[in-house]
C-alpha cells in the first residue's frame, strides 16, 4: 500500500507557509489599494473552492488497521487556545494507548508557532507511530533579508535524508542507518507544490511582487536500534517543505544619494517527521497498518478555519507594522529619481535647504511627542512583558510534553541546584558529583535501592521537577 501519513504534515506545512508569503507580500511598494485588499483577503486554503480534508476515514484504511492490529477505536485532541475546539482525530488499535497535543509559541517573522505531535504505541510499547513537532529552521544570503522574531532557528538546509540522520543520532539511541529512499508517493507531493508555486505566481503577478518559490523533498529512511529490551526497525518519513522567501529592503548607495527600495531572499524550510516501528523481522509486515494510523490523522474544518482566522490577523498587523517602513522606502526611491534627472549644484543647494526644515520640523516633532512616546513605550513594555511570562510558561510546557514523549525527566540536585534530563523508567535516581562534569555516575532504580549501601561514593538523590 502507498503511503499517504506523510501527506497529513505536508498539509499542515504548507497551511504553516500560506500566510508568511502573504505578510512579505504586503510589504512592497505596490499601490496602496492592493496592499490594503491582500492584507485584508488572503487567500483561504479551505475556501469551498479549495480541497477539503476527508470528513472520515476511509474503508480502506480502517480495513488495514483492522487486519493487522484487530478491532480500533477513535480518539480525540482539543485546542485549549482554540477554546478546547476538536482539533484531530485519529483511529488507533482498541487496546493501544495515545498521547498527542497542539503545540502553540513564540515564532519567527511575526507569526507564532503553531504544530502538532502525538504517539501511539501497543501495550507492550514494541509497535508505534509518532508524529514529531513540526519545526522550521531560516538561512539567508544577505544579511538584510535577515527573518527576525523571538523564536527563529538559523540552519542552513538539509536533504530530507539528511535530516532523517540528524533526527535519528539525537532522538533515537545509538541508532543506526539500514537504507534512505525517496519516499513512495513523492511525485504526487511534488505536483501538490507545484500548483501552490502556480498560485504564487498568479497572487504575485496581480498585486506586482517577486513570488514566492517553493521545492519540496520527502524521503524515508529505515533505521535500527536497541530500546526497553526491543531490537526496533523503524521507517522514518521526513517532508521538508523549502520556501523561497522575497524580502521587501532598503539599499543605501553611498554618497548623497538616499538609497532606494529593493528585494532580498531568505529560506525557510518547514520540517515534519513521522516514525512507524516494530520489533525487528516485523516491521515488513507491520508498516502498512502503522501507517494507516497516520493516514486516519483528520483535523476538523472548525480547527482548520480557527487556525487561519488567527494567521490571517497576525498578517493584517504586520502590514499595519510594516507600511510605514515601505512608505519611507518609497519616498526615498522617488527622490531618488529626482536626483537622477536634477544633477545640478542649484537643485543640490535646493534640497539641502528643504532636508535643513524638514531636521527643524522633525526636531520640533520629536519635543513636542516625547512625553506621549515615552508614556507609550511604557504601556508597551508591559505588554511584552506580559506576553513573555505567558510564552516562557507554554515553552515549559511544551519542554515537560516533550519529556513524555521520549520518556524522560528533568530533575534536579537539591545539594547544588544543578538540573538535568535523564531516562524516565525509573522512579529514583541519585548522582555522586556535579552532574556537569563526565565523570559524574547517574544510579537509577525502581524500589528501595539506595547507591550509598552498595557502591560507596557520596550519592544524593535527585528531585524530579517540571520545566
Amino acid at each position: 500500500m502507498k503511503t499517504k501519513g506523510i501527506l497529513v504534515v505536508l498539509a499542515m506545512l504548507l497551511l504553516a507557509g500560506l500566510v508568511s508569503i502573504k505578510s512579505r507580500a504586503s510589504a512592497s511598494p505596490s499601490r496602496e489599494s492592493s496592499r490594503s485588499a491582500l492584507a485584508q483577503n488572503p487567500p483561504n486554503p479551505y475556501a469551498a473552492n479549495s480541497q477539503q480534508p476527508p470528513e472520515q476515514v476511509s474503508p480502506e484504511t480502517l480495513s488495514t488497521i483492522e487486519k493487522i492490529f484487530g478491532p480500533t477505536k477513535q480518539v480525540e485532541v482539543r485546542d485549549p487556545f482554540y477554546n478546547n475546539i476538536l482539533a484531530f482525530t485519529i483511529t488507533i488499535p482498541k487496546d493501544w494507548f495515545f498521547e498527542g497535543t497542539i503545540l502553540h509559541g513564540p515564532g519567527c517573522e511575526g507569526l507564532d508557532y503553531q504544530g502538532f505531535a502525538y504517539r501511539a504505541y501497543s501495550p507492550d510499547a514494541a509497535f508505534g507511530v509518532q508524529s514529531a513537532p513540526k519545526q522550521t529552521f531560516y538561512y539567508w544570503d544577505d544579511n538584510r533579508a535577515h527573518p527576525k522574531g523571538p523564536a527563529c532557528k538559523f540552519i542552513a538546509p538539509l536533504s530530507a535524508s539528511d535530516y532523517a540522520y540528524v533526527f535519528s543520532g539525537r532522538a533515537r539511541p545509538n541508532a543506526q542507518v539500514d537504507q534512505s529512499e525517496i519516499a513512495l508517493d513523492f511525485d504526487r507531493d511534488r505536483d501538490t507544490v507545484e500548483k501552490r508555486n502556480q498560485n504564487n505566481m498568479a497572487v504575485a503577478a496581480r498585486y506586482r511582487i517577486p513570488a514566492e518559490h517553493d521545492t519540496f523533498d520527502d524521503t524515508r529512511t529505515r533505521i535500527h536500534y536497541d530500546w526497553e529490551g526491543y531490537s526496533e526497525d523503524e521507517w522514518l518519513h521526513v517532508a521538508i517543505l523549502y520556501r523561497d522567501m522575497p524580502q521587501s529592503v532598503f539599499v543605501y548607495d553611498g554618497g548623497p544619494h538616499p538609497g532606494h527600495q529593493d528585494w532580498m531572499h531568505f529560506l525557510a524550510s518547514d520540517v515534519g517527521v513521522v516514525g512507524t516501528r516494530a520489533p525487528k523481522g516485523k516491521l515488513d509486515q507491520a508498516d502498512p497498518g502503522l501507517q494507516a494510523i497516520n493516514d486516519s490523522v483528520i483535523f476538523s474544518p472548525e480547527f482548520l478555519q480557527a487556525t487561519f482566522a488567527y494567521k490571517r490577523a497576525q498578517v493584517q498587523r504586520n502590514v499595519a507594522a510594516m507600511w510605514q517602513v515601505t512608505n519611507a522606502i518609497t519616498q526615498m526611491s522617488q527622490q531618488q529619481m529626482l536626483l537622477n534627472y536634477q544633477n545640478s549644484q542649484a537643485f543640490m543647494n535646493m534640497m539641502t535647504q528643504q532636508h535643513n526644515q524638514f531636521m527643524a520640523q522633525q526636531q520640533q516633532r520629536f519635543e513636542a511627542g516625547q512625553q506621549n512616546a515615552a508614556a507609550q513605550m511604557n504601556r508597551q513594555t508591559a505588554q511584552a512583558r506580559g506576553f513573555i511570562a505567558q510564552m516562557n510558561q507554554s515553552s515549559a510546557q511544551t519542554r515537560d510534553f516533550q519529556d513524555v514523549l521520549l520518556n524522560q525527566q528533568f530533575y534536579v540536585n537539591p545539594g547544588t541546584g544543578e538540573t538535568a534530563t535523564i531516562s524516565g523508567r525509573f522512579n529514583h535516581a541519585w548522582a555522586n558529583g556535579s552532574m556537569t562534569s563526565n565523570a559524574t555516575g547517574i544510579a537509577q532504580s525502581n524500589g528501595n535501592f539506595n547507591p550509598n549501601g552498595s557502591l560507596g561514593y557520596n550519592w544524593i538523590e535527585l528531585m524530579p521537577i517540571h520545566h
